[in-house]
């Protein structure tokens, strides 16, 4: 064991602070297009209210890796700090979400919608970028930082298995108004415990000293300035899978079509196997890195969500259509991971090329603008998916025969196209293990790269213009090596 491996608590702590977040997560992505739907709202308005409540929170990531980045270096830690802050008030939003009176006339449901999805939104954005922050934190090492990824994704999927058992098997046939508040209320209490643990557990190890915030300017300019970022966005943005949203509806219209004993059970199956994809595949994502590296993991993760879309599309029974699904929440899991991992290694990669350490919250907020621009794309896709194919909202309310056709070519085809562009953008990336070693060994030796490539020179940290310890360095922020 290295110096710097982390404890096994460490580990499972982090991996409890994304077990809360995607108890928000989940509930929305898993439910909540169903839960507006059922309670009749026009399927384009909820595609809308996602649409707007996402490119919000892009807006929000801003200010939260601003935050982030300028917040004080404390023995308490700056940035679990700040994770705990914003995320105990974000479990309440979470259940003031699906507290909408199921009586009260529909402006008032929709100005309700609207104003809890929001506050949802700004609080998971101020405490989700310190928490992804927290992660180059705790340590340098690229294994451990796979491992801490992989626990993330372990909790996230935990989440959702939670949900699912609790939810799904009984989505289609419950009163909405009825179904869901108890459940959702124990879940964010479940959640703000792992938040506290989360704290408890973890540690920064490798925080910068505070600095001033960024400014919109110098943000745009990393993310156009540093190529592992910008692809890891790009290729995150076309990250586009409707399905989980979808889960519910695809199972009653398209799966079960003249079957209706059979739809909770493949409500249940289509939900369980989107979320227990990343508890059987996060243990597996080190050793997949490892031997394929992670641009090759994320090709092997789009490839079966291509794959398996498609053969979607083809399949006319219900549980072969299940399998398929399962196929593609694999695939999305074993991208997840190196998505974090990415993230943190670009914020090495920038310290490396111009002496500046103090990134990682505007790196963060970089990535996390993209995902909810992405997520905003998701969000939209789905409800807009069943406006364009002319579903009728409302529980129980009879559907045009041609939908469920429609459906099956839609969900398949949506994910298949954009992942397809996913992975084309994602053998781009230039950070192979051969180099991203060579990176850590730079920093490790106390040598940056900086433009007029003293590194190849063998100049070390003191001699470096790039460097923010050197006399020589030119301005906050820049780098004077002209």
């Amino acid at each position: 064991m290295n110096a710097e491996s982390l404890p096994r608590s460490a580990i499972l702590g982090y991996g409890l602070g994304d077990a809360a977040n995607n108890i928000g997560w989940q509930m929305t992505n898993l439910f909540l297009t169903t839960y507006y739907l059922y309670l009749g709202m026009d399927p384009m308005l909820v595609a809308d209210i996602f649409l707007g409540a996402h490119l919000f929170q892009a807006l929000v990531y801003l200010v939260a890796g601003r935050i982030t980045d300028g917040r004080a270096k404390d023995k308490e830690g700056g940035l679990r700090r700040l994770v705990v802050v914003f995320g105990l008030p974000m479990m309440i939003s979470v259940t003031l979400m699906y507290t909408i009176p199921a009586g009260a006339p529909m402006p008032v449901r929709i100005g309700w919608a609207i104003a809890t999805y929001l506050l949802y939104q700004l609080l998971g954005a101020l405490g989700g970028v310190p928490y992804g922050a927290l992660l180059g934190a705790m340590t340098r090492d690229s294994d451990d930082r796979q491992r801490l990824a992989a626990s993330r994704t372990f909790g996230g999927a935990a989440a959702g298995v939670v949900l699912t058992f609790t939810l799904a098997p009984r989505v289609n046939d419950m009163d909405p108004s009825r179904l869901f508040l108890p459940v959702v209320a124990a879940c964010c209490l479940l959640g703000s415990l792992g938040y506290l643990i989360m704290a408890r557990t973890t540690r920064e190890r490798y925080l910068p000293p505070a600095a001033p915030p960024s400014s919109l300017k110098e943000d745009l300019r990393l993310l156009a300035d540093n190529r592992p970022l910008l692809v890891v966005c790009l290729a995150t943005l076309f990250m586009t899978n409707p399905v989980a949203s979808l889960a519910p509806i695809v199972a009653k219209e398209v799966l079960t079509v003249g079957n209706p004993g059979l739809t909770g059970r493949v409500t249940f199956a289509l939900t369980l196997v989107g979320v227990l994809a990343g508890v059987v595949v996060a243990p597996c994502s080190p050793w997949l890195v490892q031997r394929l590296g992670k641009r090759g993991t994320w090709t092997l993760g789009g490839l079966m969500v291509i794959g398996s879309s498609l053969a979607f599309i083809l399949v006319r029974s219900a549980w072969p259509a299940v399998a398929c699904i399962a196929l593609n929440g694999i695939g999305v899991q074993v991208i997840t991971p190196c998505i974090w991992s990415m993230q943190a290694d670009s914020v090495q990669y920038e310290q490396w090329r111009t002496g500046n350490g103090n990134t990682a919250g505007a790196s963060m907020a970089a990535l996390s603008i993209t995902r909810q621009v992405g997520a905003a794309i998701n969000g939209w896709a789905g409800p807009a998916i069943l406006s364009f194919l002319g579903y009728r909202p409302g529980m129980n309310v009879a559907q045009d025969p041609a939908l469920g056709a429609n459906m099956r070519l839609a969900v398949g085809l949506v994910p298949a196209v954009m992942f397809t562009i996913s992975v084309l953008l994602i053998r781009c990336y230039p950070l192979t293990e051969e180099v991203f070693g060579r990176i850590s060994a730079d920093l490790q030796a106390g040598r940056i790269q900086c433009q007029c490539s003293h590194i190849r020179q063998g100049t070390e940290h003191q001699a470096c213009p790039g460097d923010p310890r050197s006399p020589h360095r030119g301005g906050k922020g820049t780098d004077a090596c002209a």
